[in-house]
């Protein structure tokens, strides 16, 4: 499934930019409470863990605009 970021976040490797677009598992996501992190996967490869409060489901056709 795809989610964007909501707001900026700061990680270890560089900053994780508003409405940016990851790829995460489904699973993951729904079971996750709130301040817990997801682990997603940008369109490059770069593995990112975000926390689940920041994150929110994009369906596809809103992905490409």
């Amino acid at each position: 499934m795809r989610v964007k970021v909501t707001f900026d976040y700061p990680t270890i490797e560089g900053m994780v930019y508003a409405d940016t677009v990851l790829k995460v598992s489904t699973e993951d996501f729904n079971s996750k409470q709130y301040s817990e992190k997801v682990k997603g996967v940008t369109d490059v490869g770069k593995i990112i863990w975000v926390p689940r409060k920041l994150l929110k489901e994009v369906k596809w056709n809103l992905y490409l605009k």
